[in-house]
This record gives C-alpha cells, structure tokens and sequence, in this order.
C-alpha cells in the first residue's frame, strides 16, 4: 500500500511537470522521457526505502536485543554462566549487557556494566549499571539492593564493603548496614574484602594498614607497613619497622616478629629472605625446615689466554679470487665455582658439591680466571673475588 500510493503520487507529479512544456503522455519523446523520469524515479524510491528499512530495522533490533533477545551462540561478544539458568550476556560493541534465565528467557537485571561473582558460600553478585552499584542473586537473579552505592565490592564471609556518602560501609546479605567504619572512601584504596574472617583496612592517607574482624573490631591496630594473606587464606604476614610476623587465623604466632627482608607464601611451605640475602623455609606450623635454600645455580665460564684461529670462504662457489676470512678467540672453560641464586636478584658463589663460599650478597657474577671472579656489588660497584670467597681488589 505505502509503494502504491507513493507510486502514484510520482505519476501524477511527472504527468503534471510534463504538462508545463506540453508533452502528451502517447507522443515518442513523451514516453521516451517518461520512462527515464520514471526509471529514475523508481530506483531513488528504492533507495530511499532501503535507507529507511535499514534505520528503522536497526532501531528495532537495538529494541528487541535490550528487551528481550537471549543470546547462548558462540558469536556472542560475552555469555557466561553465573549459577544454574543464571546467564550473563553482552551483545558485542555494546557497553552494558543483562542478567538472564535461560530457562525461562526471562530478562531479570538489565543494563548491567559489571559484575563482580561472591566467594565461598555467599550468593549475591555486585554489579553497576554504569553509574551505581548493587547487588542480585546468583540463585534466582532478583535484585536484592538496588543500586545505589558509590562502589561495591563482592561479598565472602558474609560481608561486603561498599561505599556510601564518602565513607566506607559494609553490609550483610540483606543490604543491612552491619559495620560503619570511620575510613573515607577513595577509589585507589577500596579493595576491602574478607578473607578468613579478617578484612584488611587502611588509614584514610593510605600508608598503613591493620585487620579488622567480622564484627567490625580492630584485631590489629591501623600501624602496619603491609598485610598479606596466604593463598588458602589460613596465615597472614604483617609487617613493621623492618620485621615480618607470621600469624594464624587466631592471631597467635606462627613465626615470631624477625628482621628479614620480606616472606611469601606456597602451597605448603614459608619462605623468608634474611637481610644477608640467605632464604629460609618453614612449614605451615613455623618450623624450620631449612636455613639455606637456593631457587637456581649456573655455571660459570671464562675466556682462556690461548689465541685460536678460525678461517671461512666467503664465496659458496669456491671461487680461487676469493680469499677466505680468519677470525681469531680465545676458547671458553669453565671456572672451578658456580653461581648460585636464592631471590631477589641476588647470587653467591658455591662448590660443585654444593657447598656455599660466599653469601648471596651479589647482584652479578662473572668468570674472569679458572677461580677468580669479577662479582657486581650494586650498580656498577664490583670486587674481584677468589676462590675461597675472598675479595682480592
């Protein structure tokens, strides 16, 4: 209907302009130029029909992918599970995606930005719709607390950070306000999670840190240079005026307060870096397992006094006109000590059986001789060191 009216009026508008210089619709020239007008004149209305059906279908698709398309194909930008039917999905060149049932292809958090999954037993996922935060359920995907918050993080042990008003707050698994902290929001410093039953907080200028409980009390003041957690969230590592302590999830001590330069964690072992650069490991319950540990060795070789000689033809056709290259070296051999490392950066010297001579002191190490060694104090400061560990210039 729409291209039979159009048609029509185009008709009328030629036999009218025709009109004005006196053609008549059955003489030659007349239908010679009607069929041009007319052929033109269909091809724009194709045109203009087919700018008008591509708009308007990208307009309703845009519509219908918001509301209510539900996409699992492999062409989807981002589409991921999040618990049972709860599905995530994000058309691609699209900023903002939606929460989903894929059972029942109901749409049930829309323009979501991100998203952020809870841990252990905790069921409420922190997303933002660009502006705000909240949170939903990963079991059914209702909307538990509405956006609203400047920031969220995810939710473990129960408890989630959030920032409200400029402050730092943390709520329950009903949005509740349970722990109102006096700690200024800034977005550099707001990673405030509970990990083992302990949250790691921070004063407001960003320097030192302490470990507050699940009840909002301070188990640890606010006066440490750093806090770390292992990875199974059972021991933590706190650090102040250049001595680590290691502590269980009662705070007790595993490893008493010590000088040392930093300790990490493993899977099943601590490792600490003494000032004079020696590594330690101790097991999970703080026992000394070894006060010498290495993580690499290498050989070490030097250049011999012998002069050799190599020669090599340059010409692959063996032409007589060419005459062949030698090269002159001195032949490498292998110095009596190793290099050893521990972490760091940092090598000592050490026999073939393994025995230390020097302590891991050195930044680099060089053969210069059969047993004598140039070894890189820091920067460009080195020593000469012989065999038996002792610098000679």
């Amino acid at each position: 209907m729409f291209f039979t009216v159009m048609w029509r009026g185009v008709c009328q508008a030629l036999e009218w302009f025709f009109g004005l210089f006196g053609f008549k619709r059955d003489g030659k020239f007349a239908k010679c130029m009607w069929g041009v007008f007319s052929v033109s004149a269909a091809v724009s209305m194709a045109i203009i029909a087919a700018i008008i059906v591509y708009g308007v279908g990208s307009e309703v698709w845009d519509w219908y992918d918001e509301h209510f398309h539900n996409c699992e194909e492999t062409w989807c930008y981002e589409n991921h599970l999040i618990h049972g039917d709860i599905y995530f999905h994000r058309q691609e060149g699209h900023i903002k995606g939606y929460v989903y049932n894929a059972k029942t292809n109901e749409k049930l958090v829309k323009n979501v930005a991100s998203l952020e999954g809870p841990l252990g037993n905790d069921s409420l996922v922190a997303f933002s719709d660009g502006e705000k935060y909240g949170y939903f359920s990963k079991i059914t995907g209702k909307i538990i607390v509405a956006p609203k918050y400047e920031r969220a993080n995810m939710f473990s042990d129960g408890r989630a950070s959030v920032a409200e008003d400029g402050r730092v707050k943390f709520i329950d698994g009903t949005g509740k306000v349970v722990i109102d902290t006096d700690m200024t929001f800034k977005l550099g410093y707001f990673s405030f999670v509970f990990l083992g039953g302990y949250c790691k907080v921070i004063t407001n200028d960003g320097k030192y840190y302490g470990l507050m409980d699940r009840s909002g009390k301070l188990v640890l003041p606010k006066e440490y240079s750093s806090i770390e957690i292992s990875e199974d969230h059972t021991l933590w590592n706190v650090r102040k005026d250049n001595k680590s302590v290691v502590l269980n999830t009662e705070m007790n001590y595993v490893i008493p307060p010590m000088e040392c330069e930093y300790v990490e964690f493993d899977d099943e072992m601590i490792y600490v870096m003494m000032n004079d650069h020696t590594l330690r490991s101790y097991d999970q319950k703080g026992k000394l397992q070894n006060d010498f540990c290495i993580r690499g060795f290498g050989l070490l070789e030097y250049e011999t006094d012998e002069l050799m000689t190599h020669s090599t033809n340059p010409d692959e056709e063996n032409d007589p006109s060419y005459e062949p290259i030698i090269e002159t070296y001195h032949p490498k051999a292998t110095a009596r000590l190793r290099s050893y490392q521990t972490g760091a950066g940092y090598e000592g010297l050490m026999t073939a059986e393994g025995h230390a001579v020097t302590l891991p002191i050195y930044e680099g190490i060089c053969a210069i001789g059969p047993d004598t060694y140039l070894c890189t104090l820091s920067g460009d400061v080195k020593v000469v060191v012989n065999g038996k560990g002792e610098v000679v210039r």
